[in-house]
């Protein structure tokens, strides 16, 4: 569905965790008091996101949708804060729904469904922004809440229940992406639960030949690889978690694909950064499945894994610090998105996180042929400098306050044009979607507390 670039975890290693845990809660019952770290309620403004999408015209994304003829997208620019709707010619604009912020959109034949701001609520670590998982259906004019309509979460919860992520399969499965605090760990989590039928479902409910099945990779990672079956969609998460107090599935990292609409792939959570270490564990992520083969990314490359005979095998490899971060199926190739990381993971985490530059050194594109593992790099950017959309055809980049537009249907990227717009595009606290042939661009307000659009410019179809 979409690239979603959240801030990273900061240990290497799974099992850290427990140790780290461990450690915490000891310190935290000697000292008699929970450690306050206002940062890690941040989900929203940790870096730039450019939300890739093969698509123009997806009825998904982060700021931005298409649905018909009509392109929706947050704005305020009638004067109100709000999901609004335009012809794909930039004209006929109308507010949909007042909503000061959404994390993620959907429209749907029914009605617009979106991940909304209801407000700041506070935590052990200080206040965060709250965001709902709310739907407006076409027949009625009132918003409804889906957690609170199903009764979730139960009262006395140990979650903030802070909506990051969604998706939702014509079979009627919504799987929400839970973005939560961990107070005795200091770090940011996702939780995923799946519903059906207004009910949460259950470890026991994932069923199927195929669930939970585990392959160790012969390559970098020799973490387990588990995947869980439900109804046309397919679970890939870091690790299936025990049935927690509720008995729900929840996972710490995961990727879904619905292989009943077309290979729709969700990347519900940013891969997991490892440095020069060929023992460490990297979260793997849906590209493409069938009834006999997925294919699977990872920071290192692309893998396929042949589920008749529990085996996986590399198509192609990246050598650290060049990360894998996203890709895009075409059909006969894939357009694989990566980005020069500093030389360690001390020093990527001083310069972004602390001197707050651009995380990539750079950032390149490469077409990947699934068959033959054959690599053609077609364009690499330089520094603050970033792709914003991407399709078989056609590449978008932008760096300071242009936008350039390229053809990469051949060997090699050629430069048809390049657009000026009024501001800077690669920031840490903007952010870039796409759909219907135009680009919007935002800019967190932190006297709003919300993202607002600073510019919108249409691209080309």
């Amino acid at each position: 569905m979409r690239n979603t670039q959240y801030q990273k975890p900061r240990m290497k290693f799974s099992r850290f965790i427990c140790i780290w845990l461990c450690f915490s809660l000891l310190i935290s019952i000697l000292s008699g008091c929970t450690s306050r770290n206002p940062d890690i309620n941040n989900f929203d403004n940790t870096g730039f996101f450019a939300n890739l999408k093969g698509d123009a015209t997806s009825p998904i994304g982060e700021k931005v949708a298409c649905y018909g003829e009509r392109i929706y997208y947050l704005s305020s620019e009638l004067g109100t804060q709000g999901i609004y709707s335009m012809n794909q010619q930039g004209e006929d604009i109308v507010l949909e729904i007042p909503v000061e912020d959404i994390r993620s959109i959907n429209v749907r034949d029914d009605g617009i469904y979106y991940a909304g701001f209801t407000g700041i609520e506070e935590n052990d670590s200080g206040p965060f922004r709250q965001f709902r998982l709310l739907i407006r259906k076409n027949d009625r004019t009132d918003i409804a809440d889906f957690l609170r309509d199903v009764g979730y979460p139960i009262p006395n919860t140990k979650f903030d229940s802070n909506v990051l992520d969604f998706y939702i399969s014509d079979n009627g499965v919504v799987v929400i992406c839970f973005a939560e605090v961990n107070h005795h760990m200091q770090a940011q989590l996702r939780e995923v639960v799946s519903f059906r039928n207004g009910r949460v479902l259950k470890m026991p409910d994932y069923k199927g030949e195929k669930f939970n099945p585990s392959i160790n990779y012969t390559g970098f990672n020799q973490s387990r690889v588990e995947i869980g079956q439900l109804d046309g969609l397919y679970f890939l998460p870091y690790y299936f978690s025990e049935p927690d107090y509720k008995g729900e599935f929840l996972s710490l990292c995961l990727s879904v694909i619905d292989l009943t609409a077309k290979d729709h792939v969700v990347k519900m959570l940013s891969d997991w950064l490892g440095y020069n270490d060929d023992s460490a564990d990297y979260l793997r992520w849906f590209c493409r499945g069938n009834s006999d083969e997925f294919i699977l990314a990872s920071v290192h490359g692309l893998e396929k894994y042949d589920l008749a005979t529990n085996t996986v095998s590399d198509i192609v490899t990246f050598d650290q610090p060049e990360n894998v971060y996203f890709q895009i199926d075409c059909g006969d190739n894939f357009l694989v998105f990566t980005e020069l990381l500093r030389k360690t993971y001390d020093l990527d985490y001083r310069y972004s996180n602390i001197l707050k530059q651009t995380r990539a050194l750079a950032e390149s594109l490469y077409r990947i042929d699934p068959e033959t593992g054959a690599k053609q790099l077609l364009l690499t950017l330089e520094y603050n400098n970033a792709f914003l959309y991407a399709d078989a055809n056609t590449a978008v980049t932008g760096g300071g306050k242009i936008i350039s537009i390229y053809d990469i249907s051949g060997d090699k990227a050629e430069l048809l044009r390049t657009i000026s717009i009024e501001h800077n595009i690669v920031d840490r606290a903007n952010k870039v979607d796409t759909a219907g042939g135009w680009l919007f661009l935002y800019r967190f307000n932190e006297q709003t507390q919300r993202d607002e659009l600073i510019e919108k410019v249409f691209i080309g179809s």
